[in-house]
């Protein structure tokens, strides 16, 4: 994770600082020549120079929201400048993006020295997903805090997302604000991660008082949050065209031809085309296409990756396997599945709605198939009615 001037490497406790942030690189290269180097790296993003903002916006795909938002944020119209945004739920999203155009820069000098970034996400987007136990109002707060750095991701009570960021003696004052604010409601869970010392005595502190929530998270968590996020979400901030190590001058056309030649899923193919689309007819056309399939796709690589899981950790194969299939049957196309989580106890099924085209009776009809009293888990938390944003499903195994 690159956070402010350090670096945070899994497995390694302390940061790699660093001076200017054009030395990045070579300073992790350097840890890399040292300690072992990975072939591929996941890399958390959180420069000081990355902006997120809650915005309203369309329901549709990247180049959707590119056309609707770029006279009010000119820089995602700037082909160097990396961007991305959350899910949208509700019409609105939170959009992420460079105020300096770096990170297409850092990946393919990491690349040069023989490791490939495959995929680059916004901090905020890992600390939604460090929360294992939301609480039944849906409303936290994750507070990451380390020496002079702090980004605070908010999920209110409304179903809207928040962040904030800051650095030097504001980033104190923010955590102590928000910290406050937190506790001074009593439908929001407050979740500190912790990432050195100073972000440990502050959880210390915070720990002593009443409604603490919890406390005890730190860098690991949050990079193990990061290990879902999924390459296709919009929240995914590198260019594919980089992430494969083509030029970034690649035209469409010439995308669709590399994703030809090389036998690529269709899916690929879409979003080469779409995150390097030039002015030409094809681009547009696939732009129009990807927005029907992204729902779709987004659903099938969180099945897939819990079908890895499973298969790795030992979980019931035959529970989970009727899981999936019925969290399959009938998806309504504007309900997104987000996180996939199973374990020896239960599931847990979050994700978002898009109200647009989707009827009462579509959602009851999908979330009734889990209630079915032939199958072997009992729901503990669903939304009968339905919802305006976000859902969580919650079941045990019988």
């Amino acid at each position: 994770m690159l956070w402010g001037n350090r670096w945070w490497i899994t497995g390694r406790t302390e940061p790699l600082g660093f001076g200017a942030i054009a030395e990045a690189a070579a300073v992790l290269l350097q840890h890399f020549e040292e300690h072992g180097r990975p072939s591929r790296l996941r890399v958390l993003y959180q420069p000081a120079f990355l902006t997120s903002v809650a915005v309203e916006c369309p329901q549709g795909n990247r180049a959707t929201l590119q056309a609707a938002l770029q006279e009010e944020h000119p820089l995602l119209a700037q082909g160097n400048y990396a961007w991305g945004y959350e899910p949208i739920f509700g019409g609105n999203t939170l959009l992420h993006y460079e105020t300096e155009p770096f990170l297409q820069l850092l990946a393919a000098d990491l690349r040069a020295g023989g490791v490939v970034v495959e995929g680059a996400w916004p901090l905020a987007s890992a600390l939604n997903f460090v929360p294992t136990d939301w609480p039944d109002t849906g409303a936290l707060t994750v507070v990451a805090v380390a020496s002079g750095l702090a980004v605070i991701f908010r999920h209110t009570p409304a179903g809207m997302r928040e962040v904030r960021s800051a650095s030097g003696e504001p980033a104190a004052e923010l955590v102590a604000t928000t910290v406050q604010q937190a506790f001074e409601r009593d439908d929001t869970a407050l979740y500190i991660a912790a990432f050195d010392e100073a972000g440990q005595r502050l959880a210390a502190q915070v720990a002593r008082l009443e409604r603490a929530g919890r406390t005890d998270l730190g860098w690991e968590s949050v990079a193990r949050a990061a290990q879902t996020l999924s390459l296709s979400h919009p929240n995914q901030m590198l260019p594919r065209a980089s992430r494969l190590g083509a030029s970034p001058l690649v035209t469409g056309v010439t995308a669709i031809a590399f994703a030809s030649s090389a036998l690529l899923a269709v899916q690929i193919g879409f979003d080469v085309r779409a995150d390097r689309r030039a002015a030409d007819i094809a681009a547009v056309a696939v732009g129009r296409l990807q927005s029907e399939v992204e729902g779709l796709r987004r659903n099938q690589a969180e099945v897939t990756k819990l079908e890895t899981e499973i298969a790795a950790a030992g979980l019931r194969r035959s529970h989970c396997a009727l899981l999936l299939k019925t969290l399959s049957q009938a998806l309504p196309r504007q309900v997104v599945m987000t996180s996939i989580r199973a374990d020896q106890t239960g599931f847990t099924l979050s994700g978002g709605v898009s109200t647009a085209g989707l009827s009462g009776d579509d959602w009851r009809r999908w979330i009734d198939q889990f209630r079915t009293p032939a199958l072997p888990w009992k729901l503990v938390a669903a939304e009968h009615a339905m919802p305006t944003a976000d859902f969580s499903i919650k079941g045990v195994w019988l």
